[in-house]
């Protein structure tokens, strides 16, 4: 087996980045969601806006408490799998989006 040799552009973000992005892809993070079917940390997996559970596709994708931070970074829809494994320059839009939306992921 020879050893992969391309990496995605996630390698070249900081280390908080790379964390904040790990949390994200894999589901295993501080969101509602989680915190709740995981560890019964948080009273409801439930967003703040009532709509749906508080997942990282939600609140990059859906949640309308998000929507004026998620038009200022992507003005235009953009697909989950670009947000979270698209170019760098992509990934920083997702960084700069969670950073501007207080989020703790």
């Amino acid at each position: 087996m020879r050893p992969r040799t391309n990496r995605d552009d996630y390698h070249t973000l900081s280390r908080e980045q790379q964390v904040n992005f790990i949390r994200l892809r894999t589901g295993h993070n501080r969101l509602n969601a989680h915190m709740n079917q995981k560890f019964k940390l948080a009273p409801s997996p439930t967003c703040a806006c009532g709509q749906e559970d508080q997942t990282a596709e939600h609140i990059l994708q859906r949640c309308p408490l998000l929507d004026e931070e998620r038009k200022e970074v992507w003005p235009s829809p953009t697909p989950l799998q670009t947000k979270l494994y698209g170019s760098r320059q992509e990934l920083e839009k997702t960084t700069t989006f969670i950073t501007s939306a207080g989020l703790i992921v």
